[in-house]
């Protein structure tokens, strides 16, 4: 398990600890309209620690948010000291627009920053974020525990990463990335994606509905579990398999994975799984 997988399943455990103890709840929820200072190219980056996102897009300019804050403290005080220290951040720079639930946990790609241990054990915050977007916005989204990631009714290319929880993609298109570790990972294409895409999880199952005129080249990997699709798909030919020396010779293994075109072939789909089977289906 890489490094940063194994700390943030730490993070994750100390957390539903504390959570479960924390014998005071203070509860409190924001409604906030951004608007973009450019009108090309817009995108959107939801970051959380505790809780659940969900994005619809809608016809519509701007975004509508809704973000449901629960504080679990062990006395009063600690809530005061939870709503000073954290809470909702909201920035905008020209077509990107940010959104935060915590300045420790800010923006998908810098890691969780350092702080004084003082929120895992005397306070927990939970955020619960409900977006309406444009539809053709570009969707970054993620957090570490406790909620589903889940994007409905956008084509802008997405980037879903979630850690204990699942990650849902109905009736969108684009291209893009969508991951987890600790839950099951779905999906339903309105338009087939033009550019590399790449479906993973490691405790769960991988269903991604696709349109019945798909060109594409798809990479079906699983550990424990099956590989399935409905597809008409013809074979590719398989990587070589890996090499590795021991005991003064040579041992050969290969991933279970396969290779192979539906229709014309194009850009590669990849369908990773450890714990569960992976499914690539006609969307009905």
């Amino acid at each position: 398990m890489k490094l940063v997988q194994a700390r943030l399943l730490i993070i994750a455990a100390l957390a539903a600890g504390a959570w479960s103890t924390l014998p005071i709840e203070d509860r409190q929820t924001a409604h906030q309209t951004v608007r973009w200072a450019e009108p090309e190219n817009r995108s959107i980056e939801i970051s959380d620690v505790n809780g659940s996102i969900r994005v619809v897009g809608e016809d519509r300019q701007d975004v509508q948010m809704t973000a449901d804050t629960i504080i679990r403290a062990a006395t009063v005080e600690d809530v005061s000291r939870a709503k000073q220290l954290e809470g909702l951040t909201v920035t905008q720079s020209g077509a990107a627009i940010r959104v935060c639930a915590t300045p420790q946990y800010c923006g998908c790609d810098n890691g969780r920053q350092r702080h004084d241990g003082t929120r895992e054990e005397r306070y927990q915050v939970r955020v619960d974020f409900d977006l309406r977007v444009p539809k053709h916005v570009i969707v970054k989204a993620c957090s570490v525990n406790g909620g589903t990631l889940s994007v409905n009714n956008t084509d802008g290319d997405f980037d879903m990463r979630n850690v204990n929880g699942g990650v849902e993609l109905m009736n969108v298109g684009g291209s893009g990335r969508a991951e987890t570790v600790n839950g099951s990972l779905s999906a339903s294409f309105a338009a087939s994606p033009q550019k590399p895409s790449a479906f993973k999880t490691v405790n769960g199952s991988v269903s991604v509905a696709l349109p019945s005129d798909l060109n594409a080249d798809l990479k079906l990997k699983t550990v424990n579990g099956g590989l399935y699709t409905d597809f008409d798909a013809a074979p590719l030919p398989s990587a070589a398999p890996i090499r590795e020396r021991r005991n003064g010779g040579y041992v050969y293994r290969r991933n279970r994975s396969v290779s192979v075109r539906v229709g014309r072939g194009g850009p590669e789909l990849t369908f990773d799984g450890v714990n569960g089977d992976v499914r690539v289906l006609r969307r009905k």
